[in-house]
């Protein structure tokens, strides 16, 4: 029998999750969608073991026999969705079983404590969008290797983890518009590297969620949503895209707000594909944004050259803000521990906007940053980029 929650797994329907939006911070947008501060209730969620080893050091690692590394070896049950290129179980399984897997590089499997109900438990076809719910799947993404950190995986295996993850997420998304007969799929897509940033074991490891009862988003997503379409009107041009004009290499680029981004200076590496830089307006000193030079809205959709290319850009910009931060002084309250979130369009919406990847480290910040979108930094950030160039060049 499965324990009440493992694997989003429900006997019961009242224990299912549930979701609350603040009533003084909510609309519905454009797209016919909540948006607002979004609380979930998972009490049952609350009993994830937290598995670190802390040595007074710097970084603060996994042991080498967790919970991930025992999934591996086949020691622990999981329900796998896919191994490297290869599909495993539907997203609506409920197949758990003990499976060495030390032969493949990279595995997804279902996220034992998601934070929103899956199925049912004997009973697939039970479980309904319901209005205040939180039904959807939760995703783990991770190497058979142990690691720590995106900095010390060779690339070939950050390749493999990010097909794996596109497989994942490809049949689920699918499964899931299936199920629930809904064009409006919400899709979380994020690594938590260290204690610091909210990884309950930190052998490396990026998470999606995926809402299929259209949860709606926060301000912050609505931003990241609604822009496209206020510049395209705003420069009178409905093909017109700030990122794919950053993409072009111009000299001199001035955002639809008037404002010179100063690219050049910025800029901290790029190949084929991708473009790294510090970002102009940043959440946290020293954050990084990536994005596709080709105009792509959302992870799955990238090709296997994009993949290639995103798995090298993900290392050297990780490698490039371990030294920035190295370097810093303790003033500055930066950690090593980070956040890899991939901005992107939710499933169905259509908005137009440009996939970004924002590398935030963590930093100590104040009470009137947390009262308003905003920001008190310490350093300009095409300092930043400066020094993060110099560093680069020691490591390559």
């Amino acid at each position: 029998m499965v324990e009440e929650g493992h694997w989003g797994i429900y006997k019961n329907i009242d224990n299912m999750p549930l979701e609350r939006f603040d009533s003084f911070r909510t609309i519905i947008n454009e797209f016919n969608t909540k948006v607002g501060h979004i609380t979930q209730f998972s009490p049952i969620r609350s009993k994830r073991p937290f598995e670190h080893i802390n040595e007074k050091v710097e970084i603060i690692h996994s042991p080498k026999d967790d919970s991930f590394c025992k999934v591996v070896e086949g020691i622990l049950p999981a329900i796998l969705l896919s191994k490297d290129s290869e599909k495993g179980e539907d997203a609506l399984s409920i197949n758990s079983a003990k499976t060495s897997l030390t032969n493949h590089i990279a595995i997804s499997i279902v996220n034992l404590f998601t934070p929103m109900a899956r199925v049912l438990y004997d009973n697939v076809q039970q479980i309904t969008s319901i209005q205040d719910k939180s039904v959807g799947i939760g995703l783990v993404h991770l190497l058979t290797n142990h690691y720590d950190t995106l900095s010390e995986v060779p690339i070939p295996e950050v390749e493999k983890l990010l097909i794996t993850t596109r497989l994942a997420q490809r049949n689920s998304i699918s499964e899931l518009r299936e199920r629930y007969k809904t064009e409006k799929l919400t899709v979380l897509h994020f690594f938590n590297i260290g204690e610091e940033a909210g990884a309950s074991i930190c052998h490396l490891h990026s998470q999606t969620y995926i809402y299929a009862n259209e949860i709606g988003h926060g301000w912050t997503s609505l931003g990241f949503l609604s822009v496209p379409g206020y510049h395209k009107k705003l420069k009178n041009n409905m093909n017109y895209c700030l990122a794919c004009e950053l993409s072009k290499g111009a000299e001199k680029i001035i955002d639809p707000i008037g404002q010179n981004i100063l690219l050049k200076e910025r800029k901290v590496f790029e190949n084929d594909d991708w473009l790294v830089v510090t970002a102009f307006s940043p959440e946290r000193d020293g954050q990084l944004r990536i994005f596709p030079k080709r105009h792509v809205s959302q992870f799955i959709d990238l090709d296997n050259k994009q993949i290639a290319d995103l798995a090298e850009a993900l290392v050297i910009a990780n490698k490039a803000l371990d030294n920035f931060i190295k370097g810093t002084s303790l003033s500055m309250h930066l950690l090593q521990d980070r956040n890899i979130l991939f901005r992107q369009d939710n499933v169905g919406y259509d908005s137009g906007m440009h996939l970004i990847i924002d590398i935030i480290p963590i930093q100590r910040i104040g009470g009137a940053e947390i009262m308003e979108t905003y920001r008190i930094a310490s350093m300009f950030p095409e300092d930043v980029a400066a020094v993060m160039r110099e560093s680069l060049k020691e490591i390559k």
